[in-house]
């Protein structure tokens, strides 16, 4: 199992104003956590720069004034790229353990790795997610709807860019891919992403990240965008399609390791046109 994502529903022990962006926070909680569990490894992520095989989500959950309230339940959620972080996160938080972030302490009421349970939790491997494009088992849409759950954004020409244009998203999980999956996809995929693909429907908003120990302000979208294929070759769309389905454990973009970037394909619960419901 090389692909993960871990809910945790948490609760906190007392009411105390946190940062509206914890991002940060959370990963140091991850990697604190994984140094108990294998100390090599912890130290390895800390050091590693560029593409990191796993993501961070913000607190989730209702604020009074800045503050998390003790009657209210939280969700903070990682996902895992790579079969070693996988094998030590899956299951390295315990219902009734603890979890500090910016030094508030919250008790660990669920742990959901299953779809079923959370429409932002799952587990599977890449070659079972590779699959159904791959293989031509599923007959991939022409139309996907991503949604973008916490501020996303792209580094474009030296610049930070909020629109996801379908080459920066596609280009970002293309990335991803090839730096942990067993077998690599074609560069060419990005170039189908720039010159197929258009956006067809928006519904977005731009919103802050900011980043407590610097002071720095990050802006990015959130909210749900489709794109909308204007080339019916079959392989390059099932490429499309398999990448949809990987962001949800890849995010989206610029720091996905601090919060930002949290991304998922959203399916239609019928099927429209062409679509296949999976």
């Amino acid at each position: 199992m090389s692909l993960l994502s871990l809910v945790l529903t948490l609760c906190p022990k007392e009411q105390v104003a946190l940062p509206s962006a914890l991002g940060r926070a959370a990963h140091a909680a991850l990697l604190r956590a994984i140094e108990e569990r294998d100390a090599p490894l912890a130290e390895s992520l800390h050091a590693q720069g560029g593409t990191r095989p796993f993501t961070c989500s913000p607190l989730r959950g209702k604020r009074a004034n800045g503050a998390v309230l003790r009657d209210v339940k939280y969700t903070l959620r990682y996902t895992t790229l790579a079969e070693n972080v996988s094998a030590v996160v899956s299951d390295l938080f315990v219902v009734g353990g603890e979890l500090e972030l910016d030094g508030a302490r919250f008790v660990i009421e669920r742990v959901t790795r299953d779809a079923r349970e959370h429409p932002w939790a799952a587990q599977t491997d890449y070659e079972t997610l590779a699959a159904p494009w791959l293989l031509a088992r599923a007959v991939p849409a022409r139309r996907i709807e991503l949604s973008f759950g916490s501020a996303t954004a792209f580094r474009s020409q030296d610049k930070a860019q909020i629109f996801p244009q379908p080459e920066w998203v596609f280009g970002s999980l293309l990335e991803k891919w090839n730096a942990f999956a067993p077998m690599a996809l074609p560069e060419e995929t990005r170039r189908f992403a720039l010159e197929c693909l258009a956006v067809s429907r928006i519904h977005l908003s731009s919103r802050a990240a900011p980043f407590k120990s610097d002071g720095a302000v990050k802006f990015g979208a959130v909210g749900t965008v489709t794109y909308a294929a204007l080339n019916q070759d079959r392989y390059w769309l099932s490429l499309m399609n398999l990448l949809a389905d990987f962001a949800l454990f890849a995010g989206v973009g610029t720091s996905t390791a601090l919060g930002m970037g949290q991304c998922k394909r959203l399916m239609d619960e019928e099927v429209k046109g062409d679509e296949v419901k999976r």
